[in-house]
């Protein structure tokens, strides 16, 4: 982690627990004036270290459902790759793309009504790219686990609640909800004065529409896009095949208890059992890699491959 120091790392992880509470309330807990917390922000900024800020929204409550893809791509060049990756970027039923290294090239993430919606997605996808296709592996998503970056502090595991999206029921809400929602998914540090301003409502009715939203857990949290490559941190995405998935609660709580893993997914369709490790290198990777399979002997085979970049990242339903 060159050049960040022990006040920056404090900043970035209480940004990645809730990217929306004021510099002032960041201030008192790390210890620094609010001034020299705004000036270490802004530099954290432009150094590309903080990409941006995102709000993590539960589909499952605003009535849908995400399917994933992951490609192996065949016959390409990188201007052709780049063809694929920009198509995806632009779908606004798309809501995270990325770039892989393993025995797959991109991984994306869609929000659907239902299969049906995905279909006529996919399909219009297919009549652009087939040909560069080599092997699609599709899952739905049921359920992620989003863990907040206990690594930056080295702390043993993350002493923060964990967000879960999905496997829940339906919430009710209206246009003017999915305008808010809108403008929060883009950048979750927008003041609540100019969503009022931009959607011609009193500030009083954005504030009290964003707490309902955050009390129905359609709102999750609010995070920061932060570029692990910047730390010299390696982003490593893990598939698990077990003997017997009984071992799953056991598995889930080994995550919970390790400050490098970030995510769990769960899916039908993808494997047994996922999660995600930003970890600094391979070395240390392999090593969490050798401890889990130690405590877990029920793990048949593992694969796994890294992310290199992610080209978008933006929890919201466009169409």
């Amino acid at each position: 982690m060159e050049n960040l120091d022990l006040k920056d790392r404090k900043i970035l992880y209480y940004l990645d627990i809730n990217s929306r509470q004021s510099n002032s309330d960041i201030a008192k807990k790390v210890g620094l004036s609010k001034e020299v917390v705004n000036y270490r922000i802004k530099r954290l900024e432009k150094e590309g270290i903080i990409k941006g800020y995102y709000t993590v929204l539960d589909f499952y409550k605003l009535g849908y459902i995400s399917v994933r893809v992951y490609l192996k791509l065949i016959d390409t060049s990188p201007k052709k790759e780049g063809e694929i990756i920009d198509f995806l970027v632009k779908s606004r039923k798309v809501f995270f793309v990325f770039k892989a290294d393993g025995y797959i090239d991109i991984g994306f993430g869609t929000w659907v009504k239902n299969i049906y919606e995905f279909e006529s997605f996919y399909l219009e996808f297919k009549k652009n790219f087939k040909e560069y296709i080599g092997k699609d592996f599709i899952s739905i998503f049921t359920k992620a686990h989003h863990f907040h970056r206990a690594y930056l502090l080295e702390k043993e595991k993350d002493e923060i609640k964990a967000e879960t999206v999905g496997r829940e029921k339906e919430e009710d809400y209206d246009t003017l909800d999915l305008e808010i929602l809108k403008l929060l998914a883009k950048n979750a540090k927008i003041e609540t004065i100019e969503i009022a301003e931009k959607l011609n409502i009193a500030a009083k009715t954005a504030a009290f529409r964003i707490k309902q939203l955050e009390k129905k857990k359609i709102i999750q949290a609010y995070r920061h896009i932060f570029d692990f490559e910047k730390f010299n941190y390696e982003y490593f995405k893990v598939d698990l095949n077990l003997k017997d998935i009984k071992r799953i609660p056991s598995l889930i709580t080994f995550c919970y208890l390790n400050p490098n893993i970030i995510y769990i997914d769960e899916t039908i369709g993808g494997s047994d059992f996922e999660f995600d490790v930003e970890i600094n290198g391979k070395k240390e990777f392999l090593e969490l890699m050798s401890k889990l399979r130690n405590e877990f002997p029920e793990i048949r085979d593992w694969t796994y491959f890294t992310v290199q970049k992610y080209n978008k990242l933006l929890y919201f339903p466009e169409d």
